[in-house]
């Protein structure tokens, strides 16, 4: 039977394509998906894979807590990569290798200092770079949406006495989304 030798071959190599259902997530393992939010077709790579031979574009992966991964889109570890470190719902890649990668922690997003974590005020516009209020940073947007950030853009901005945002960047730290460099204005004033 020739469907034996195959499976026990992706299976001793470390790599089977599976619903997410079949396996949970495992240290040294990382789960590709085809879909958004962690659906559609699975591929598990486990250990370092010079040359994976994944059908379709990655659309969410997931990774074992406090584990890291390269993945990229050429053979052999070649760039470009994108590194890994939490679960991530929503990408477009193409991956043809992987590897596990040492884990850059990253500090806790400390809340800037004062109104709006510092500024930069003119007569006519004011420049935040790392927005916040009473809780914290400002989150632009949980989905990361452009025009979702701006919308949270111009509502800090009204919050500060300003008419609107002419400017605004989003940063992501931590796997959430915070507005960045915010420029305020009085637009038609």
């Amino acid at each position: 039977m020739r469907v034996r030798p195959l499976l026990l071959s992706l299976a001793i190599t470390g790599t089977l394509a599976l619903p997410a259902s079949v396996q949970a997530q495992r240290r040294g393992e990382v789960m590709l998906f085809s879909q958004n939010g962690f659906r559609g077709q699975t591929f598990i790579v486990s250990g370092t894979r010079p040359t994976l031979p994944i059908p379709w574009t990655v659309r969410s992966v997931r990774v074992a807590p406090g584990e890291a991964w390269d993945l990229c889109t050429r053979t052999g570890f070649r760039a470009p990569c994108n590194r890994v470190a939490i679960d991530t719902a929503s990408v477009s890649w193409r991956v043809a290798s992987a590897r596990p990668s040492q884990v850059v922690t990253l500090p806790e997003p400390v809340p800037p200092v004062g109104g709006g974590g510092g500024s930069l005020r003119g007569m006519s516009a004011e420049f935040f770079t790392q927005p916040s209020d009473g809780r914290g940073r400002v989150i632009s947007c949980a989905s990361g949406a452009a025009a979702c950030a701006a919308d949270s853009a111009n509502r800090f901005c009204r919050s500060r006495g300003w008419t609107a945002a002419s400017y605004h960047r989003q940063e992501t730290v931590g796997g959430r989304n915070f507005l960045a460099d915010v420029l305020c204005t009085r637009t038609g004033a």
